[in-house]
């Protein structure tokens, strides 16, 4: 009759792949929320430029308040 030994190795495996696989979970949802905050960056920074571009001084006017 053989006895079951216990394999440390078998134990760590799984917890192994199961870390790995939060981690590139953790990366892709970083990665998306990481893209979407550069889209909208760069959309205000868009809006901004056009809105600048359209703005014409017009003669005797009062200057802009800060």
């Amino acid at each position: 009759m053989e006895v079951d030994m216990w394999k440390p190795w078998q134990q760590v495996s799984g917890w192994g792949r199961a870390s790995n696989e939060r981690a590139i979970g953790n990366a892709r949802r970083a990665t998306t929320a990481l893209s979407r905050r550069r889209v909208e960056r760069d959309e205000v920074d868009l809006y901004l430029r056009t809105r600048e571009a359209r703005l014409v001084p017009v003669p005797g006017a009062a200057p802009r308040p800060a």
